[in-house]
């Protein structure tokens, strides 16, 4: 696929990098060129006999470590690019963020095929094994990844997502599976037909969908049942509705949301009787500092801890103790006993713990 002289010119009019000009006479993948971090390869796939536009993102930090990393791979790579991109920008602010590799596969300047390559019954199968054996490969070969891959599509690239979980189960750690098309219709018969033959499914889920999509709002939420209903031990589902948002509005938060569930550290609350937060209950003095001073308490069972006039909910992750807060998932907070007085720590990612000592 040769870049026409007047998009080369608009490319080195916006300062991107033309690492090949003539690429449409190497053999085999070509990198074109390198545009906001994210390197074009062309790629003539032999399974397909079509070609294809790979676009690839190395985490910050990339080049000056020896680091592998996990990899997520996109349908629909020309649109869902660079939402994944910005997802990652975004959330590593809130969370603690396993970074990744994106690979996103679409079509460059040629034709769009989607329509072929992401249904089942037209090209999928090919495309499945285009993506396992020859796109993994060729990434494996060139950056440093490891063999936990993270698969995302959206309405179409749902639809080949959910093919790809039950058809080549093992090949993806996780599977975002965004607003599939057809309303989400194939998703329950696509299980029965897998779960006819298997007793078991390893894998992470996540399924995300605009609340103005009826149809597929019901048909995931009946998906999710039915897989919980399978007793696996080594699969995890999450579903998630956008609100007040249809099928193209609800495309970048459902991206993030997927990229948060696959990449991000998230506290999982567990349940604590009322009588153990009632223990931790109390007012607290930062230590060397006494003056600053915290004060804790239970209403309508659960712990908080005022932020100004502002309540702030205690969530407990563990039943001796751990909590963290939704406003901050990057801090981990511990009440610990020490000389028979109990202390409460707050503990950043990234930063030295604070103590805070129970002075009533």
């Amino acid at each position: 696929m040769k870049q026409s002289p007047t998009k080369i010119l608009l490319y080195l009019s916006l300062s991107v990098l033309l690492c090949q000009t003539a690429h449409a006479q190497v053999k085999g993948p070509a990198q074109t060129f390198i545009e906001k971090e994210v390197v074009f390869w062309d790629y003539h796939s032999t399974i397909i006999g079509d070609d294809y536009t790979i676009y690839v993102h190395v985490p910050p930090g990339y080049d000056t470590s020896n680091v592998k990393y996990p990899s997520l791979y996109l349908t629909d790579g020309n649109w869902d690019k660079n939402p994944a991109v910005n997802s990652f920008n975004m959330l590593r602010q809130d969370y603690i963020t396993r970074e990744a590799v994106i690979v996103a596969i679409g079509y460059g300047d040629g034709p769009n095929q989607r329509n072929r390559d992401l249904e089942p019954e037209k090209g999928g199968s090919n495309f499945l094994a285009f993506i396992e054996k020859e796109v993994i490969p060729f990434i494996e070969s060139k950056y440093r990844v490891t063999d936990d891959r993270t698969l995302s599509g959206y309405s179409y690239g749902g639809v080949f997502a959910t093919y790809a979980l039950f058809n080549r189960p093992g090949l993806f750690s996780t599977v975002c599976i965004g607003a599939p098309g057809y309303s989400g219709r194939q998703l329950i018969p696509s299980a029965r037909k897998y779960f006819a033959t298997h007793k078991d499914l390893k894998a992470r889920v996540y399924l995300g969908v605009g609340s103005y999509e009826h149809e597929n709002v019901d048909n995931i939420a009946k998906f999710k049942t039915y897989l919980l209903q399978q007793n696996c031990k080594d699969l995890e589902v999450e579903t998630d509705v956008i609100p007040h948002a249809f099928h193209g509005a609800a495309k970048p938060p459902v991206i993030q949301n997927g990229v948060e569930f696959a990449f991000c550290k998230k506290h999982k609350p567990v349940t604590v009787p009322v009588a153990d937060l009632e223990k931790y209950a109390g007012t607290y003095a930062r230590a060397g500092k006494p003056d600053n001073k915290i004060k804790f308490y239970v209403e309508n069972g659960k712990l908080y801890i005022l932020d100004g006039d502002t309540p702030i909910e205690f969530v407990p992750f563990t039943t001796g103790g751990g909590f963290f807060i939704y406003e901050n998932q990057k801090a981990d907070m511990y009440f610990k006993t020490e000389g028979g007085r109990m202390y409460e720590l707050f503990v950043p990612y990234n930063g030295s713990p604070v103590r805070f000592d129970r002075v009533d």
